[in-house]
């Protein structure tokens, strides 16, 4: 095929053949960074990440360009600090993100000499004053347990929108249990 500085031209002039026989040839690359990522729709953000590096790479302004290998470096280099501005903002919403434990309900006091039932009742009592939105993504999850990203397919939304959701209800939650 031509080479790469002429398919990276046609790719900024919109030219998607040439865009997606770039996207083909940096796979192993986006696959390796997407694997260490290890959260559902990394592959996603890096294949948006190389579109965005594509169309910002100044070939027609640095001589360098003219050769291939600048080229790759150049995407390389952009995937790689990609992967790391992805991996710190995947670790700050790991470390916000809360899960329900069951185990820190019944700490309390109130409901610390109840039996499986009571504490069954409470929590059920606590989900049912959650939004109906609310309260059946916390089922989903927590009951059925249904993954996010299945769910957010189920639902034909974003698994960003389905863990914030959560979030808030899992926030919500705390907050009634400790009225």
């Amino acid at each position: 095929m031509d080479k790469l500085r002429c398919l990276v031209g046609k790719a900024k002039n919109n030219n998607e053949e040439c865009m997606l026989f770039i996207i083909r040839k940096f796979k192993p690359l986006l696959k390796k960074y997407s694997n260490k990522l290890n959260y559902d729709g990394s592959d996603s953000d890096l294949v948006i990440a190389l579109i965005e590096i594509i169309n910002c790479i100044p070939i027609y302004k640095n001589s360098k360009f003219n050769e291939d290998k600048y080229i790759v470096g150049y995407i390389n280099n952009s995937i790689k600090h990609k992967y790391i501005q992805l991996s710190k903002r995947n670790e700050n919403i790991i470390k916000k993100e809360t899960e329900l434990d069951l185990n820190i309900i019944s700490n309390y006091e109130a409901i610390q000499d109840w039996n499986l039932i009571d504490t069954s009742i409470f929590i059920n009592n606590l989900v049912d004053k959650l939004s109906s939105y609310h309260k059946y993504i916390i089922k989903k999850i927590y009951i059925y347990n249904i993954s996010e990203a299945d769910l957010a397919k189920e639902l034909n939304i974003s698994r960003q929108s389905v863990n914030r959701a959560k979030n808030r209800a899992l926030n919500n939650l705390r907050k009634i249990a400790t009225e």
